[in-house]
């Protein structure tokens, strides 16, 4: 079985000495080069970046799908994962705002306060 060849391109990066020694500690402990680490870096963060921008363009509307897949270079359902877990991130973060309320609420007998709060999310 043949290995597919895929062209290199050539990026040079400047570090300071304190950031070179970094990088070869690292580098030693994870028994890969600096090439190495540095390429897998900058396309894992690449793809993280291209994930963040695709699922923000589409919860704020502002693209389908289908074009930022082509956009970006992903698959839909990747970016389907995304938005599903920004989403769920979202849901989580009014629940626990809406348990702080409701012990806020109860610690100063104030119901409406809970009920405004509540009132307030659901808008």
């Amino acid at each position: 079985m043949k290995k597919e060849k895929h062209e290199k391109t050539t990026i040079t990066v400047r570090l300071t000495d304190e950031e070179d020694q970094a990088l070869s500690r690292l580098c030693t402990l994870k028994k890969t080069s600096k090439t190495g680490y540095l390429a897998r870096l900058a396309k894992d963060q690449a793809k993280r970046e291209l994930l963040n921008y695709a699922a923000e363009e589409y919860l704020e509307g502002k693209a389908s799908l289908s074009e930022l897949a082509k956009k970006t270079g992903l698959d839909v359902p990747t970016i389907m994962d995304e938005v599903a877990s920004i989403k769920g991130e979202d849901k989580r973060a009014v629940e626990a705002f809406l348990s702080a309320v409701e012990t806020l609420s109860k610690l100063n007998k104030d119901p409406e306060f809970y009920h405004l709060a509540a009132n307030a999310v659901r808008e």
